[in-house]
C-alpha cells in the first residue's frame, strides 16, 4: 500500500507540474498574435481572424487551457488522495482511450495520407498513439482500479455532487466538454458548421454553432446533476450530430473544406503543406468513430439518484 501511496503522490506532482506549466503557457502562446500581426516579425497577408494560422494559434490556446486545469485538478484530487481525484483520475484516462482508438482508426482509414508517407513514418506515428493515447493510460487504469490502491482515496466530509459522480458519467462529461471546444474552434473557422452534407459559414454556422454549445451544455448539466432524460437527449442530440458531420465530412475533404474557407494565399502555400497529416485525417471517420463510441458509453450509463 505504501508503494500504490507513494506511486500516487508522484503522479500528483506530475499532473500538477504539466498543469502549471501549461497555465504559464497560455499568456505565453497570446504573444503570437503580435509576432503574426501587421509590423510583427512573421506577418504575412491575410492573417487575422478566420486564417488558419490565427485559429492554429487559439487551438494552442485552448489545449494549454485544458491541460492546466484538468491536470491541475487531477494534482490537487491525487495528491490529497480524495475520492473525487480517483474518479476524475480513471475518466481522464478513459477520455484519452476514446480519443486515441478514434484518432488511430481515422489515421488509418486516411488512405490519401498514408500513401504519402513513408512505411517508417507511419509506423511511427502509430506507436505514439498506441503508447501514449491507449498503451499508458490503460496501465494507469488498471494500477488505480487496483482494491489497495483504491482504498487509498477516500471520501470528504462535503456531500457533493462531483465526488459522486462515477468514473464512467464523468468520461462522458469531459467528452461533451471536448465537443464544446471543438464547436469553440469550428467558430473561428469562420463560424464554420457541418450541416448534413453542406456548410453553414459566418452569421448562419455561428448560430448553428451557438445552439450546438447551448444545448450540449444544457445536457451536460442535467447529466451531471443525475436526471434520467439528460441520458436519452444526448443519444437523440449525438445522433443528429454524427448524421449532420459525417455526410458533410464524406462529401468534402478537409482540403475541400479549406477550400471553402478562401484562406489567404501564404497559408496554401507554407502552412497547410506544414499541418499535411492532420490535414489529411479522414474527418468523417474521425467525428463518426468518435460519436459512436459517444453514444455507446451513455448507452452504458447509469443514472443514480444522489441525495
Amino acid at each position: 500500500m505504501n508503494k500504490g501511496n507513494t506511486l500516487i503522490k508522484i503522479l500528483g506532482i506530475l499532473f500538477l507540474v504539466i498543469g502549471l506549466f501549461s497555465f504559464f503557457l497560455v499568456p505565453v502562446e497570446f504573444t503570437s498574435f503580435y509576432s503574426f500581426s501587421e509590423g510583427g516579425n512573421h506577418h504575412y497577408e491575410g492573417f487575422g481572424f478566420g486564417s488558419l494560422m490565427f485559429t492554429f494559434i487559439l487551438l494552442n490556446i485552448i489545449a494549454y487551457s485544458t491541460l492546466a486545469v484538468s491536470c491541475i485538478l487531477l494534482g490537487i484530487g491525487n495528491l490529497t488522495l480524495k475520492k473525487w481525484g480517483f474518479n476524475l483520475s480513471l475518466a481522464f484516462f478513459k477520455a484519452l482511450i476514446i480519443i486515441g482508438l478514434t484518432i488511430i482508426i481515422s489515421f488509418l482509414s486516411s488512405f490519401d495520407l498514408i500513401n504519402t508517407l513513408e512505411p517508417y513514418q507511419t509506423l511511427i506515428i502509430l506507436i505514439f498513439f498506441l503508447v501514449f493515447l491507449i498503451g499508458l493510460p490503460f496501465i494507469l487504469i488498471k494500477f488505480y482500479q487496483t482494491p489497495k490502491n483504491e482504498l487509498l482515496f477516500k471520501t470528504s466530509a462535503s456531500n457533493n455532487y462531483f465526488e459522486k459522480q462515477s468514473p464512467d458519467n464523468l468520461t462522458i462529461i469531459l467528452l461533451n466538454l471536448f465537443w464544446i471546444l471543438i464547436f469553440y474552434l469550428l467558430l473561428f473557422l469562420k463560424g464554420s458548421f457541418p450541416f448534413f452534407g453542406e456548410f453553414f459559414f459566418k452569421r448562419e454556422g455561428t448560430y448553428f454553432l451557438s445552439i450546438a454549445i447551448f444545448i450540449l451544455f444544457m445536457l451536460t448539466y442535467l447529466f451531471y446533476q443525475n436526471k434520467a432524460y439528460a441520458k436519452f437527449g444526448m443519444i437523440v442530440y449525438y445522433v443528429i450530430l454524427f448524421f449532420a458531420f459525417t455526410l458533410t465530412f464524406i462529401r468534402y475533404t478537409t482540403n475541400d473544406f479549406f477550400n471553402l474557407l478562401n484562406l489567404p494565399a501564404y497559408e496554401w502555400k507554407k502552412v497547410v503543406p506544414a499541418f499535411r497529416i492532420p490535414v489529411g485525417i479522414n474527418l468523417a471517420f474521425f467525428f463518426g468513430v468518435l460519436i459512436i463510441l459517444q453514444i455507446y458509453l451513455i448507452f452504458r450509463a447509469k443514472i443514480h439518484h444522489i441525495s
